[in-house]
C-alpha cells in the first residue's frame, strides 16, 4: 500500500505496462484514488490493505447475508481488486449459512403496487422462533423491518406493539394481513377506525398475496437461527441487514430514513450525513446560545476543590449537607468523587459539594496573632493601672537659707 500512495501522490505512468505489479491492478481506477490522512480511498470507498481483507471479510459476513447482500454491502463504503470474488468465497465456505441454505426459491408472486412514499402501506403477520412469538412489520416501499417480541397473541398485545411502530414511523395508509384471529378481531376494527387506516387482508389459504412479509419472516428466522447458533447477537445482524443495500442500491433505512445507518463496517463519515446536519446544527447552536445567556443570569462559578479536602454533600432525600467526607478524585469540571466517613464512595456535581470549615482547627498565624493581642491588652491594663494609684512622698522636705530669720 505504501507504493501505491506514493505512485497516487507522485502520478501514474502513461502505460500500464510500467506500473509496478503490485500496484497494476488499480489501474482501471486510478483516476478515482485519493490520499486523506494517510488513508487510500476510490472515491468515497476505503482502500483495504492485503493484511486486513480477512478481518473485513468476516465483518461483511458477520451478519450471515446471503452473497450478493454482502457483495452490496462491501461495494458500498470498501474496495480492492476482485473484492466480489472474495465476497463469494467467504459466504461459501461458512457452515453456517450452509446449513440454513433455503432448499427451494419462493415461488413467482403477483406483486402489489409499488408505494409512493415510505410507510404508505406496511404487511403484518406472525411468526414463532426458538419457542417464542413475533410480530413482524414491513413496509412496502423500503422493506425495513421491524420485529417485535409478544408475551401473548390476543389483538391487544398485537395492537400495543403496533401503536409502537406507528408512533415511531407514522401511521400508515394501509395495512395488511392474513385472516388470523388478531386481525378480524372487532378490536382491531376499532383500532383501524381509531387510527385512521385501511386494514386489508389476503384470501384465505393463500399466505403467498402477502409475500413481502413471508419473505421477511423467512429472513428474520433465519437471523435468528444463525445468530444462536454461531453464538453472535440478533440485533446486531438486524442493523446489517437493515442497512445492506437492496437491489436498486439504497438500503432499507435510506429509503425509510433518508440516511445510512452507521455499522460494523468503517465508512466515510459524510456517508452518515443526511444533508440536513449544517441547516440544523446552526438552529441548535442559536437555541443554545440563548438558552446559556437566559440561564447563566444570576449565577456564579464556583471554586474548584482540591483533592483530599475535607467536604459536606446535599442529600437529596432531606435536602441537607448531613454527608461528610473527602475529595478523591475530580472525574469532569464540575464532578468529583467524595469518600464519605462511613466509606462509601459517591460520584456527585460541584453544586452538591460545600467545602466543610467546622472541623478545622486555627492556624499558627492566628493563634499567635490572638497571643500578641492578649499580652498586648495586659500590658495596656497593667499600665492603666499604675497610672491611677496616687502615693504621698516621703523625702524629707528643707525650706532654703534665705528664707530662715536669724536673731
Amino acid at each position: 500500500m505504501q507504493m501505491l500512495k506514493e505512485v497516487i501522490v507522485q502520478g501514474w505512468p502513461e502505460n500500464k505496462h510500467n506500473c509496478n505489479p503490485q500496484v497494476s491492478d488499480y489501474w482501471n481506477c486510478r483516476a478515482e484514488l485519493t490520499v486523506v490522512d494517510g488513508i487510500i480511498y476510490k472515491g468515497c470507498k476505503i482502500v483495504i490493505p492485503l493484511s486486513l481483507r480477512k478481518q473485513m471479510l468476516q465483518k461483511i459476513h458477520e451478519g450471515h447475508l446471503g452473497i450478493e447482500k454482502c457483495k452490496k454491502r462491501a461495494r458500498e463504503v470498501m474496495y480492492w481488486p476482485k473484492i466480489n470474488q472474495d465476497v463469494s468465497n467467504e459466504v461459501e465456505r461458512c457452515s453456517v449459512c450452509l446449513k440454513y441454505r433455503p432448499s427451494n426459491p419462493s415461488e413467482p408472486l403477483s406483486p402489489h403496487p409499488v408505494p409512493e412514499r415510505p410507510y404508505e402501506k406496511v404487511g403484518v403477520d406472525l411468526f414463532t422462533c426458538h419457542g417464542k412469538d413475533f410480530l413482524m412489520v414491513t413496509d412496502y416501499f423500503s422493506a425495513y423491518p421491524e420485529v417485535c417480541a409478544l408475551n401473548t397473541t390476543n389483538s391487544e398485545t398485537v395492537i400495543k406493539c403496533l401503536k409502537a411502530v406507528f408512533s415511531r414511523y407514522g401511521v400508515p395508509n394501509v395495512v395488511f394481513s392474513d385472516n388470523g384471529p388478531q386481525f378480524t378481531s372487532l378490536h382491531f376494527k376499532n383500532f383501524a377506525k381509531e387510527w385512521d387506516f385501511v386494514h386489508q387482508t389476503s384470501s384465505p389459504n393463500y399466505p403467498q398475496s402477502n409475500g413481502l412479509v413471508e419473505r421477511s419472516i423467512q429472513t428474520i428466522k433465519h437471523l435468528m437461527k444463525k445468530s444462536k447458533e454461531s453464538g453472535s447477537d440478533f440485533y446486531k445482524s438486524l442493523l446489517i441487514y437493515r442497512s445492506t443495500p437492496l437491489e436498486h442500491g439504497a438500503s432499507p433505512a435510506q429509503l425509510l430514513m433518508g440516511r445510512r445507518l452507521r455499522s460494523n463496517l468503517p465508512m466515510k463519515q459524510t456517508l452518515l450525513k443526511s444533508g440536513m446536519e449544517d441547516k440544523v446544527r446552526k438552529v441548535k447552536e442559536n437555541i443554545n446560545r440563548k438558552q446559556k445567556i437566559y440561564f447563566d443570569r444570576g449565577t456564579r462559578i464556583l471554586p474548584e476543590l482540591e483533592i483530599g479536602e475535607e467536604v459536606r454533600i446535599k442529600e437529596s432525600s432531606t435536602k441537607t449537607w448531613n454527608l461528610q467526607g473527602a475529595v478523591k478524585e475530580q472525574i469532569d469540571p464540575r464532578s468529583y468523587i467524595v469518600e464519605t466517613s462511613d466509606g462509601t464512595v459517591l460520584r456527585r456535581n460541584r453544586r452538591d459539594i460545600v467545602v466543610d470549615k467546622t472541623s478545622k482547627e486555627p492556624s499558627k498565624v492566628s493563634t499567635e496573632t490572638v497571643e500578641m493581642t492578649t499580652s498586648t491588652s495586659r500590658m495596656s491594663e497593667s499600665g492603666r493601672d499604675s497610672s491611677e494609684t496616687l502615693r504621698r512622698s516621703s523625702r524629707v522636705k528643707q525650706p532654703p537659707t534665705r528664707l530662715i530669720e536669724t536673731c
